[in-house]
């Protein structure tokens, strides 16, 4: 493990944006390069909202998603609650699927709390990868996913979808940014009720870079939070410092500063091509894995206690 004084790299936990940018860059660069240029980390591949219009012209529901490696994951799903169980979930998600399979996306994913329904996403062909149970309040969170397409799906709600149009539910393929703003303040307005001040508890950035003595970025380390748990986006280590103990002290590094500021965990995924065993050396441990993505590639769901 190196320190942060008297080796040849140091941290810098204020790095300015074009060194964070840096990490984001070289991180993405060797990912593409690893699954032939079909992997990208800071711009998704290909993004898309719906919306579901109400009877009285009012949005009832949206769903936005974006897509990496050939996965379509839900960012955002919320119904007004005086439209649910009308089906209008359930049309939204299936119907973003087969947009997302015309598209080229061979599955699809979700990560939900507890108190959003995760019992809702079996009912339409998805199952269940991991759940972690961690959280404050005893809230947990659920992954699931699904291989794309899905017509036995699409063909079980018809008859949902064409109830909900003879009730004069209108699919709106082309949201404005006012009504989509309306979705996501909706499912927002929906976490704040469920969990309180924990939403944003810290809600800190942790960005940390590794400079040499020329001060040029050789690694780096991007997480955020929220719930009291720390989630590593990014973390990236120039190939010429490897195996010198660089990433675990970044990681460690990161842990502090989740603990100092009551975080109870970390958490984080990490492809099979980007090496999991070096969380796992770190006491982290799988708590599931994706397996929907195309070439065999999978993802690991990582956890740590702090």
């Amino acid at each position: 493990m190196c320190s942060d004084t008297g080796a040849r790299l140091q941290i810098a936990s204020d790095p300015t944006e074009e060194e964070v940018q840096t990490v984001r860059d070289r991180l993405a660069a060797e990912s593409n390069a690893k699954t032939g240029g079909r992997f990208d980390q800071e711009v998704p591949e290909f993004t898309c909202d719906l919306a579901v219009r109400a009877p009285d012209g009012s949005i009832a529901g949206g769903v936005t998603i974006s897509t990496l490696l050939g996965v379509m994951w839900l960012e955002v799903l919320w119904v007004a609650p005086e439209h649910r169980r009308r089906g209008l979930a359930s049309w939204l998600v299936l119907e973003i699927e087969r947009i997302a399979a015309d598209h080229g996306c061979v599955g699809g994913g979700t990560w939900t709390f507890s108190w959003q329904g995760p019992e809702f996403y079996p009912t339409i062909g998805y199952r269940l990868n991991g759940i972690y149970n961690g959280y404050p309040l005893g809230m947990t969170e659920h992954v699931l996913s699904k291989p794309l397409p899905d017509p036995a799906s699409y063909a079980r709600i018809a008859d949902t979808v064409r109830r909900s149009r003879q009730d004069g539910y209108v699919l709106v393929q082309d949201p404005t940014k006012d009504e989509m703003r309306g979705v996501h303040r909706g499912l927002h307005e929906h976490c704040v009720k469920h969990a309180g001040d924990e939403m944003h508890n810290p809600g800190i950035e942790v960005k940390l870079v590794l400079r040499d003595g020329i001060g040029r970025v050789a690694g780096g380390l991007i997480a955020s939070t929220t719930i009291r748990i720390v989630a590593l986006e990014r973390l990236w280590v120039d190939s010429a410092y490897r195996g010198k103990g660089y990433g675990q002290t970044l990681v460690e590094r990161a842990e502090q500063v989740a603990k100092q500021h009551g975080c109870v965990a970390v958490q984080g995924t990490c492809f099979s091509f980007q090496g999991p065993e070096f969380f796992y050396k770190q006491a982290y441990e799988s708590f599931g894995s994706v397996d929907v993505y195309p070439d065999d590639y999978t993802e690991h769901l990582l956890i740590k206690s702090l």
